[in-house]
């Protein structure tokens, strides 16, 4: 199977868990660590895309957020079943299912869908970035006070928190307006889109970010660390931005007063 076909496969598979996370009824939640939950609809949804995946791709592996799994494989399948739980369980209308595919160690496909607007942009490496079939391109914003950047405050580990709280008047004081919606997938296509300008936060999972990734990328965009010495593949600490402006948000971000 192609990367193309891979990505329509996502496509379709991320559509069906979205038809049926959008007709749910009464679901249970749990607590699974300090304001981290997860709800039977997570582990559902995870259980529907894991089959049909791997029903058509038997060769491939399968890392999800509730399931784990392995990167270290030719092939494997990035999943993320609801980023944003908080906001879905909750009936918070800001959630994404985040499909990512990894081939011989490198994000290929990309394919985040959100299924309150139902939007679906996908991307496979080296050919272009797409929202509902048409080419989408990060701004070419680059005035800083024009621009508006998303941001995930890093609230689930004390040392994130610590290091995202200096910044936060620094930031709003210097581009338009700051915009926090819950989930990261779909946060770096509104960069992708060119809705957005950037999108910070420190501390991600690899299943918030790969799919994005390659969304971000083909669309003209860049992914580096919070830090310049990061690696935001290796670490989920990541300044996701149009390119344009990421050096003048990566001083804001690192800025002596700020560390």
């Amino acid at each position: 199977m192609t990367l193309f076909e891979k990505a329509r496969l996502a496509e379709e598979t991320a559509r069906a868990a979205g038809a049926m996370l959008e007709h749910h009824g009464a679901f249970q939640v749990r607590l699974k660590s300090e304001n981290d939950f997860v709800t039977e609809m997570d582990i559902k949804s995870e259980a529907l895309i894991r089959e049909r995946l791997l029903t058509a791709c038997s060769e491939d592996l399968f890392y999800g957020e509730e399931s784990g799994g392995t990167l270290d494989a030719p092939g494997v399948w990035i999943v993320d079943p609801i980023d944003g739980t908080a906001n879905f369980m909750r009936g918070e209308r800001a959630y994404a299912i985040s499909i990512a595919y990894a081939q011989n160690g490198v994000l290929s496909v990309g394919c985040v869908y959100h299924p309150p607007t139902n939007e679906m942009f996908t991307a496979v490496r080296g050919g272009g970035a797409f929202l509902n079939g048409e080419p989408i391109h990060v701004s070419n914003i680059d005035v800083l006070r024009r621009a508006i950047v998303h941001i995930g405050f890093g609230h689930r580990n004390p040392e994130y928190l610590a290091e995202t709280e200096p910044i936060l008047f620094p930031l709003l004081r210097s581009v338009s307006d700051l915009r926090r919606s819950g989930t990261a997938a779909y946060d770096i296509c509104c960069v992708a889109a060119g809705r957005a300008e950037a999108f910070v936060e420190q501390g991600l999972s690899i299943y918030d970010y790969a799919a994005g990734y390659v969304v971000l990328t083909e669309a003209g965009g860049k992914m580096e660390g919070w830090h310049p010495w990061q690696n935001p593949i290796e670490t989920g600490c990541l300044l996701a931005g149009n390119g344009i402006l990421n050096s003048a948000i990566s001083a804001i971000l690192n800025a002596p007063s700020n560390l």
